[in-house]
């Protein structure tokens, strides 16, 4: 079901001909507001895939694209919450898998997958949390596609006329983890949250969860890329895949993540440099192809500058967010095997890169890397070719 939003006015003639205007004020807040999730900044906190068991870690990376009020740290918090990451559980009313539909409900949104299958129980919660989303925004606006609110309880059905705009109380996101909870009919009827202590509990428990799979904030916000440079897209890009992908050796392709080789052969993600030469790609549009590897990629581009250990405050300032630096073990040659990372300068002393082994995509600072490695810094532009 794709959400509405309401328009907020309503346009009416009067029986003697004037044009009025009925400001639908309360309708407009709660149904298009962005403060919404404004409310909820832990919605917008980057992803921690490395708190997901790394089995499940690509599917949940994989959401986030639906509706803005579910991201892979919300789908991640409530899998955690309903079954504990156990995909083949089933509750005392028999809810099944890890995100815990009842079989009616998988009937609907499993795709046709067995109802353990872990990637679609994650594929479907997505899905049917927003459509969630979608009616408890029509019910705010006074749209609700059903003219009743239903629901069960003790047996008993209940019923009652839908929500005029402005009767729900509650923000998006806290009555869509309601609904997934006591289902939307029982948000309708009660015009909110319903006075259950499992759900009054439930949505608490939810934002208190986000916080284990959410990545740590943002070090610097003084660095924001310049779409119109190719650097800049790749800041910009590289800031928005933090805390989205492990590290995986041997990982990573020009169009996104992928299984590695040795031991990343079991993980979806990217090496270091397999995570800039995606990031080039992209933000060239598919123009700059750079080569598999660090070292080889530390033989394009224009060399900025080389130093032993981090650049000074005045090599620095020669630099410009959107190079890259390369770490070469000391006595090593330059662009050899010896050039053993990579990692995306974003200003201020910060890098963006994939570190290691049982990392996430991270920010680090220039202290978090050897002083004793050689740093060489490369800036690439799409017509970047090889150093002599």
């Amino acid at each position: 079901m794709q959400k509405k939003t309401a328009l907020g006015v309503l346009l009416a003639l009067s029986p003697g001909g004037f044009l009025v205007f009925i400001v639908l004020m309360t309708a407009l807040i709660a149904a298009h507001n962005p403060l919404n999730l404004l409310r909820n900044p832990q919605v917008q906190a980057a992803y921690n895939a490395n708190a997901v068991p790394a089995q499940y870690r690509s599917f949940v990376a994989e959401t986030g694209k639906v509706c803005p009020e579910v991201t892979p740290t919300v789908v991640a918090a409530q899998i955690d919450q309903e079954s504990g990451w156990r995909p083949a559980i089933v509750s005392p009313v028999g809810a099944v898998g890890l995100s815990q539909f009842m079989p009616g409900t998988w009937a609907t949104w499993g795709g046709g997958a067995p109802q353990t299958d872990p990637r679609a129980n994650i594929m479907a919660q997505e899905r049917y949390d927003c459509h969630l989303a979608g009616e408890v925004r029509q019910m705010q606006a006074g749209t609700y596609q059903d003219s009743k609110c239903s629901m069960m309880m003790h047996g008993k059905f209940y019923s009652k006329p839908a929500p005029k705009a402005g009767e729900m109380r509650g923000e998006v996101f806290d009555l869509m983890l309601a609904s997934y909870n006591a289902g939307p009919g029982a948000v309708c009827y009660y015009r909110g949250i319903p006075p259950w202590d499992e759900t009054e509990g439930y949505v608490p428990g939810i934002k208190n969860t986000m916080s284990k799979y959410s990545a740590p904030p943002i070090i610097s916000a003084v660095y924001s890329g310049d779409d119109k440079t190719l650097g800049g897209r790749a800041v910009n890009l590289a800031r928005a895949k933090i805390g989205m992908y492990p590290y995986s050796w041997g990982g990573g392709t020009f169009t996104g993540p992928s299984l590695g080789i040795e031991q990343g052969s079991k993980t979806v993600g990217f090496d270091c440099s397999g995570f800039v030469r995606y990031l080039f790609y992209q933000a060239s549009g598919g123009a700059l192809k750079l080569p598999r590897t660090a070292g080889v990629q530390a033989r394009v581009g224009q060399r900025i500058l080389s130093s032993v250990g981090p650049p000074s405050k005045a090599e620095e300032a020669r630099m410009q967010p959107g190079d890259v630096i390369f770490f070469t073990y000391s006595g090593g040659t330059i662009g050899t095997g010896f050039t053993h990372h990579t990692a995306l300068y974003v200003g201020n002393g910060t890098t963006i890169n994939a570190y290691a082994t049982g990392t996430v995509i991270r920010e680090d600072l220039f202290s978090k890397f050897s002083p004793t490695d050689v740093w060489t810094v490369q800036r690439y532009s799409v017509a970047t070719t090889a150093q002599a």
